[in-house]
């Protein structure tokens, strides 16, 4: 299936708004934040037809709509693009999280010496709950 047109455009502008909100994204918000030149009832047409699609959903009745599993498969597929990053930095980011995952096994050792009723999930999110916490404190 290769979306086109108004409705490529609006699917777009709903998995976007979803990933910076985590919110359902209406068509009222659609058609007053975009330039889209359509009505709301329009805009409310192609949300529905991309909800028969199976790309969008409805988790209430008179709420916006968010990306199926489908949906997120068919953008991360037909529709995003990453970001090209220079090689070097590429090289660099990758011997940083090697360090970091060397650096957690050590430590993952060490702590099941001395608390070994510690599971190995709650280790895993309490790491990486201190690595993204402490990193958007020094921001």
């Amino acid at each position: 299936m290769n979306l086109k047109g108004r409705p490529r455009e609006i699917f777009i502008i709903v998995v976007g708004e979803f990933i910076k909100t985590a919110k359902p994204v209406g068509s009222e918000f659609l058609a007053e934040n975009y330039n889209l030149n359509v009505s709301p009832a329009t805009v409310r047409n192609d949300l529905a037809f991309l909800e028969d699609l199976g790309f969008l959903i409805k988790p209430h009745t008179s709420g916006g709509r968010v990306p199926t599993a489908d949906g997120w498969h068919y953008f991360m597929e037909e529709v995003w693009e990453p970001s090209f990053f220079p090689e070097e930095e590429m090289i660099k980011f990758n011997g940083l999280v090697s360090d970091l995952v060397n650096t957690s096994v050590e430590l993952r050792r060490c702590v099941s010496k001395f608390f070994p009723e510690v599971s190995e999930e709650f280790l895993k999110r309490f790491l990486m709950d201190k690595i993204f916490n402490n990193y958007e404190r020094r921001k």
